[in-house]
């Protein structure tokens, strides 16, 4: 578990679920072997080649990845070093640890209430998004963002796997009442955000991910790690309005303002980076 600094007091509705997790999935190999060359400069394209080449459903998202319509490039890459070097490392290093994280979370037993190729779609869509507009705005993070853009939609999944049968209640309000994350508080009494922080941190994944994944949809509330929290709330209020929602029926997601004021846009930058995103970038998925 995290220090204390990032320990908080659950309330009782959270409590009483998360103490029904009793088999929670350990960190896979493959996260633990990325983590450890996240922050490490001289790590090898190499290295992580190898590392996604031991596991085919990660090859075949950078691949699917680097032919996207994020990198505007017509000529397709079929090798995956050719991807790696297109899509840049510390791109690879994001979907490689993202996919390996999901992978887990994805339930085998067919209760699903969720489309889970959507919510994958979805998380990496926002990952990118995220990138492009930290390197519009020319903050220091733009090269590692996407790894909190696919991780911030973490609760869903975890929701899923273990309360596939509660969430559905939630998945079915929601049709009637509109406003996910209200429907989310009133019958489980927590959101996807507050669950996803708890696995997070049971994973001991970094500070700036746990962050994004609790706060992504009030930066308001947080104290640390703002202007990446604020990138992933326009990124994944941008894709969910405008590119592929995680749930068919629109969340109908709030904008948090407060996310101009920390990366210093206002709104008519906004809606002109809105639409640069969506004008220039199809709302092309993978596969």
């Amino acid at each position: 578990m995290r220090g204390a600094e990032y320990d908080y007091d659950m309330n009782d509705s959270l409590k009483h679920y998360v103490q029904k997790i009793h088999k929670l999935p350990t960190l896979p190999v493959v996260a633990q072997e990325i983590l450890s060359i996240v922050n490490n400069d001289t790590t090898s394209v190499r290295r992580i080649e190898k590392v996604a080449e031991n596991d085919p459903a990660i090859s075949a998202k950078i691949l699917s990845a680097a032919n996207s319509a994020f990198f505007g490039l017509k000529v397709q890459t079929k090798t995956l070093d050719s991807a790696i070097m297109r899509i840049g490392f510390n791109n690879v290093k994001s979907i490689a640890l993202a996919i390996s994280l999901m992978t887990v979370l994805q339930d085998k037993n067919d209760r699903t209430t969720f489309d889970y190729k959507r919510i994958f779609n979805h998380s990496i869509t926002v990952g990118f998004v995220a990138r492009i507009l930290s390197k519009r705005l020319k903050l220091e993070f733009a090269e590692e963002i996407m790894m909190n853009g696919m991780l911030h939609d973490l609760g869903y999944l975890v929701l899923n796997k273990y309360f596939p049968q509660d969430y559905g209640d939630v998945l079915e309000a929601h049709k009637d009442e509109g406003d996910l994350l209200g429907v989310e508080s009133r019958i489980l009494g927590f959101n996807h955000g507050d669950i996803g922080k708890w696995v997070a941190e049971q994973w001991n994944l970094p500070h700036n991910i746990i962050d994004t994944i609790m706060y992504h949809h009030n930066p308001s509330r947080a104290k640390k790690n703002l202007k990446r929290i604020a990138v992933i709330h326009i990124a994944d209020y941008i894709t969910t309005g405008k590119m592929l929602s995680p749930t068919e029926q629109d969340p109908q997601y709030p904008f948090d303002h407060v996310s101009l004021d920390i990366l210093d846009i206002t709104e008519s930058e906004l809606v002109d980076i809105e639409g640069e995103l969506t004008g220039e970038y199809a709302a092309e998925m993978f596969s």
